[in-house]
């Protein structure tokens, strides 16, 4: 596979770098990049911050669905699609997923509006101007929690004259893909732009052991109003509706280690005492092969475990409590039979998720001086059914709910940049509601019998977190022009933050033979660890300071040196109150980040080559971090001592001639590190040694997704066909060092160094009215893994093996067809 894997990006390479000896002399060099990564329009050359800027044109070439698909192609930037949620992670630095009171470490912005939670970044990019990756603590500019970088998608406006446009895709894997959009003016002074996505996935290549139903499968769709209205010559008035509505059949991943041998496996004995492990009855009942990734998932609850492990004993004939008796005997009673008839533990894994986003933006012309506001309203709703224990089997199952509602109003005034002092001072303010829920299902647990009515065959527990929020910040950043080749930036952001929790523990009980529903959730009684909610403030203020300077070494480049600090809002731990038990602490700190940049931005070769470094650090304290404890089977949050980030950024783009322009990027020497930390999560095999709950120190460990090295170039070359056709080859190329995929050790989850090809081949009329492309998606086919399931129930006794395994990949190699149709401009 290696082998092959190499051949093909030296192929591709080869192919791209062809074209450009016969074609070098014939260059006009690069077009302009406009960036707002600084609240103004700027060229991307012009911003002292390490930014990479991807092009709408790029992100439909290249297929992009979400930021996901984006962010394997950009360096020193991860998502995660997570079992608990979706995290952003720049520079080895995000937000681990497991808490869904989070906010994310990197900052998310769509045309202004703060998106502060995980799942608004799981929306569609369609129709898109460009992506903004920034990277680093952005106190002044992003403002919000932005203690490891930001990402800002601008969408496409009204033009001066009528244009859109289709663009179709059909792919293996039955994936589809249509949008469109068209835009122009109503009036001499009104426009209006309306675009909208729909997305398939039919087979993303996993399927339930019972039932054979599609896991991973998507059906996305969102659409986008925007109109902007000009009344007069000074005030511009642009107005965007956005609705995103994501769904999800399960996720793609599956057990492919665990202990099979009746006499060590066991699974979690807080959840479900005394039954065996889940993976392991799918393995002998079901012919799940746990040795190879074959893409069958056990999930859906549909069989009876202790049905299933009588069957098994009656069949080995073994006496309660020898090596052959599957189960405990003292406290498999605890299992009651058929929990697979229980509507609870019957839905499917399903994410459902819609949001509305409202968006009113003036920008005003005083004279010289420009007033700009943006107010801003979020709204949405999501509904998942998870089944950790990830088996056919009816153990343990999770229902998760929430809406969130957020209005933001920021007011900024700037001045002119043509001038000895240019500056901008503005204003922010946002409140939010969230009500996050979380109730899990699972058997009989011997904790509640003080309080579980008699007849109770299984128990509930849940609870609806009630988080109000309040921010308030003002912001000022400034530009002496004190030659005319060396400027001083400085700048800052007084923030202030408050929050109200309250999350109560409550239960429900499964009672009476033939129940098949859950009764309603009602509060935990009075002693019994429950009557009393936890309840909390968090409460932080601080000023951020940003100073820089930047110097013209010469007509061509510019030098610069950054520092700034940034700092992330606490909050509430919200984790389902397994056993009664609420989070003790009910909140955690906030994070604090201090940043170091120097970098240089060129434009050489007359025009023809853009080369920009940066040389970064950046020291946090407090780090916010999630850990699971499986001796209890919940999530903890914390703050995690000390960490720093370094390494070498290098981006640009070479215009080789007018046919064949060739973009590159990169990351070196980088390392992303605990400096102190003993509190973390300990893997499996460290468990069997520490009494519960385990806890380990993780001092001098990576952080999770953080590579030493990874380097992406994108070649585009274009020729004529004839006298009216244009043939278009572009590509995507990755290569990689590898990484963890989390902070626990446990050698399972390291990835190693790789390399990823994309491929697309397009002709067309020279008018670029319509083009037909075929496309290759990694064609290395190395089905990395992304992501590690939380070891919910897998369990075993022998001392010398790590527990059950089960992680998800990447989809792997695809083909197919693109169509676009442009009218217009």
């Amino acid at each position: 596979m290696i082998g092959h894997s190499k051949c093909l990006v030296a192929a591709a390479v080869a192919a791209a770098l062809v074209p450009s000896a016969r074609l070098f002399a014939q260059s006009e060099g690069l077009e302009e990049i406009l960036v707002t990564a600084q609240r103004r329009e700027q060229s991307l050359q012009d911003v002292p911050i390490s930014v990479t800027a991807i092009t709408g044109e790029a992100i439909e070439e290249g297929g992009f669905s979400d930021v996901e698909d984006l962010s394997i192609f950009v360096p020193n930037l991860f998502m995660r699609d997570a079992f608990t949620g979706q995290s952003l992670i720049v520079r080895g630095v995000g937000t681990s997923t497991g808490n869904e009171a989070f906010e994310q470490a990197v900052a998310a912005f769509s045309d202004g509006v703060y998106y502060g939670r995980d799942n608004l970044s799981q929306g569609a990019v369609f129709d898109l101007e460009r992506v903004e990756v920034v990277r680093g603590p952005q106190p002044t500019f992003a403002g919000q929690s932005a203690t490891a970088g930001a990402i800002n998608v601008i969408t496409r406006k009204p033009g001066e004259s009528w244009e859109g446009g289709v663009n179709m895709a059909f792919g293996s894997d039955e994936e589809m893909t249509f949008d469109f959009a068209a835009g122009g003016p109503l009036s001499e002074n009104f426009g209006i732009r309306v675009a909208g996505r729909y997305y398939e996935l039919d087979d993303a290549g996993y399927t339930s052991i019972v039932g054979n139903v599609p896991q991973g499968v998507k059906e996305n769709q969102a659409g986008r109003v925007v109109a902007t209205w000009a009344p007069t010559d000074n005030v511009d008035f642009t107005f965007k509706y956005e609705h995103q509505d994501v769904w999800q059949r399960g996720t793609a991943g599956e057990y492919t280690v665990c202990e099979t041998r009746p006499q060590f496996s066991t699974a979690n004995t807080t959840i479900a005492p005394g039954l065996p492990a889940p993976c392991a009855l799918d393995a002998v009942v079901n012919g799940a092969n746990l040795n190879v990734l074959d893409g069958s998932r056990g999930t859906g609850g549909s069989l009876d475990a202790r049905a299933t492990v009588d069957a098994l004993n009656a069949a080995s004939g073994a006496a309660p409590g020898s090596p052959g008796y599957w189960g405990n005997p003292a406290t498999i009673g605890n299992i009651a039979y058929g929990l697979n008839q229980v509507a609870e533990y019957n839905y499917p894994e399903d994410r459902d998720f819609q949001a509305d986003i409202v968006l009113g933006a003036v920008d005003w012309q005083i004279g010289d001086l420009t007033l700009s506001t943006n107010t801003s309203f979020i709204e949405y709703d999501k509904e998942d059914w998870l089944d950790p224990d990830d088996s056919s089997f009816a153990v343990f199952n999770d229902h998760r709910l929430e809406d969130f509602d957020q209005f933001a109003q920021e007011i900024r005034l700037m001045s002119p940049l043509d001038q000895a002092v240019s500056w901008m001072v503005g204003a922010y303010y946002q409140e939010h509601t969230l009500h996050s829920r979380i109730d899990v299902y699972l058997p009989r647990l011997l904790g509640t019998a003080a309080y579980q009515p008699a007849g109770a065959r299984a128990v509930g527990f849940g609870g609806m977190l009630t988080e109000e929020s309040e921010w308030a910040s003002a912001f000022f950043a400034a530009t002496w022009n004190a030659t005319e080749a060396f400027r001083v930036n400085f700048g800052g952001r007084y923030q202030d933050a408050t929050k109200d929790g309250r999350l109560p523990a409550e239960v429900a009980f499964l009672v009476g033979p033939t129940a098949t529903s859950f009764g309603p959730f009602a509060p935990i009684p009075a002693g019994n660890n429950g009557g009393v909610p936890a309840v909390g403030t968090v409460e932080a203020s601080d000023f951020l300071p940003e100073l820089g300077v930047e110097w013209d070494l010469s007509d061509n480049v510019m030098g610069y040196v950054k520092y700034a600090e940034a700092f992330k809002n606490g909050g509430f731990v919200m984790s389902p109150p397994v056993g009664g038990g609420l989070p003790d602490p009910f909140s955690f700190a906030p994070e604090f980040a201090e940043g170091y940049e120097i970098g240089a931005k060129s434009r050489l070769a007359d025009n023809r080559l853009e080369l920009n470094a940066a040389l970064y650090r950046t020291d946090y304290t407090d780090l916010q971090v999630t850990v699971f404890i499986s001796a209890i089977g919940r999530f903890i949050t914390t703050n995690a001592a000390e960490a720093h980030t370094q390494g070498f950024e290098l981006d640009g783009r070479w215009a080789v001639s007018d046919a064949f322009t060739l973009g590159f990027a990169g990351a070196f020497g980088s390392e992303a590190i605990y400096d102190t930390y003993d509190g973390a999560s300990c893997n499996s095999l460290e468990a069997k040694s520490v009494p519960p709950p385990c806890r380990a120190d993780r001092s001098g460990v990576s952080l999770p997704y953080a590579t030493d090295w990874t380097f992406s170039f994108n070649p585009d070359w274009r020729t004529m066909v004839g006298n009216n056709f244009e043939l278009m080859v572009g590509a995507n190329i990755r290569f990689s060092d590898g990484y963890w995929i989390s902070d626990n050790e446990d050698p399972r989850n390291e990835v190693g160094s790789f390399e990823r090809v994309d491929l697309r081949v397009g002709l067309g009329p020279r008018d670029g009215r319509w083009e037909a492309a075929i496309y290759g998606r990694d064609l290395t086919d190395q089905r990395l893994t992304i992501g590690g399931q939380p070891d919910f129930q897998h369990k075993t006794s022998d001392p010398t093996l790590y527990d059950a395994f089960g992680n998800t990949r990447e989809r792997g190699r695809r083909y197919g067809v693109q169509f676009n149709y442009n009218f217009g401009g």
